[in-house]
């Protein structure tokens, strides 16, 4: 029997379930789901389905990713609520896919993992499947595994198994509709323009991607550990520009966790050495040094010129560009922030090339969110 899974919450407590039923039954895995968004994410559920896969001893295929297509299968539905139409011709895609592959492989019957999922309408998938199948002449299996407090036993095991518990259905749209219901904006949908620097991003899909890893990794060591969740305050730069007097652009680069400006025009920056939250060894060398910072009376903006950033972290970097293909991680601008103006502040803290005078102005518009977050706890 083919079994389409949408993602490893669903499935492993499904495919659980179905082997009790089917203990004789060969059980196929076929992962096939063009509407998850973006491509990260895409991969992500799939390696996690993967490794539930293995976990139950059960094969796995991997379907094409082909997510322009199936935007061209639901135009006209995207504003549909969930459990509305754009769902139904969801299903039918991703169903329609599963039993050709079912029909490819030989076998006679196939069902999916969505008839597990609380948000989904099952008595819809119920009869979408039975219509599919039918133009296959194969045999959609029907089986209810919510009822009796299976949602509760679905999501124990999830946590149990230490599998990715993902906070939104997949697709695009939902998505939007979901965020804006919580009054938040989708980390999901934004990417930096350092791909790089991205790599770094709190509460990214890139980070997600090394958090599982990292579990994968202690798995195949043997090694205990808990998959915890942390509650954060997420910080994203949306825009970000420094100015000179003849607005022209200087290239710039806002440390994490500056605090949203508008337009601000500063006549006179103060370049001075202040006292900084060193080690003894560093501050006997800052003390010899020519760092220094810039500091406007009227403004909490602080400027820091590359010197000194590559001589408070240890670094070498040449030039704007250098820093912003090779970005410090976030733990590092952490304690850049915290050497110079304390761990909790969120004062804008402006990195330049090299210190300047003359009157510029800077603008930044970000945001902050509050995201519970995967983390790794290894054990002793």
């Amino acid at each position: 029997m083919l079994v389409h899974i949408c993602c490893s919450v669903d499935s492993h407590y499904f495919l659980s379930e179905l082997k009790k039923v089917y203990p004789n039954e060969r059980l196929i895995g076929y992962f096939y789901n063009p509407n998850i968004h973006p491509k990260a994410e895409h991969d992500l559920r799939y390696y996690d389905v993967k490794r539930s896969c293995e976990m139950l001893d059960i094969e796995l295929f991997l379907g094409e990713y082909d997510d322009e297509k199936w935007c061209g299968g639901v135009v006209g539905l995207e504003d549909e609520p969930e459990k509305g139409e754009r769902c139904v011709k969801c299903f039918d895609i991703r169903l329609v896919r599963s039993a050709k592959k079912t029909y490819e492989l030989g076998e006679k019957r196939f069902t999916t993992t969505l008839l597990s999922s609380p948000m989904k309408e099952q008595q819809r998938l119920f009869v979408e499947g039975d219509r599919i199948a039918g133009d296959y002449g194969l045999e959609f299996i029907k089986i209810d595994v919510r009822s009796r407090g299976g949602v509760q036993r679905q999501n124990a095991l999830a946590k149990k198994d230490n599998l990715y518990r993902q906070n939104y259905c997949g697709c695009k749209f939902a998505l939007a509709k979901q965020r804006d219901k919580q009054q938040k904006i989708s980390l999901e949908m934004m990417s930096d323009v350092s791909q790089k620097r991205q790599e770094y991003q709190l509460g990214g899909i890139q980070e997600r991607i090394h958090t599982f890893g990292l579990r994968d990794q202690l798995d195949s060591e043997n090694k205990k550990y808990i998959l915890a969740q942390r509650r954060f305050l997420i910080h994203r730069v949306l825009k970000a520009k420094l100015l000179d007097s003849q607005n022209q652009i200087i290239p710039s680069y806002v440390l994490n966790y500056s605090h949203s400006k508008k337009r601000t025009k500063i006549s006179e920056i103060i370049w001075a050495k202040p006292e900084l939250l060193l080690s003894k060894d560093l501050q006997n060398e800052y003390l010899k040094s020519n760092i220094v910072l810039g500091f406007c009376v009227q403004d909490s903006v602080i400027f820091m010129p590359l010197a000194t950033l590559n001589f408070l972290l240890g670094k070498k970097f040449v030039d704007m560009h250098e820093l912003k293909n090779m970005p410090m991680s976030l733990d590092e601008e952490c304690e850049l922030r915290k050497i110079i103006s304390g761990h909790h502040s969120q004062n804008p803290i402006i990195i330049i090339e090299d210190v300047f005078d003359g009157e510029v102005s800077y603008e930044i518009e970000s945001i902050f969110q509050e995201e519970n977050i995967f983390r790794v706890v290894p054990l002793i």
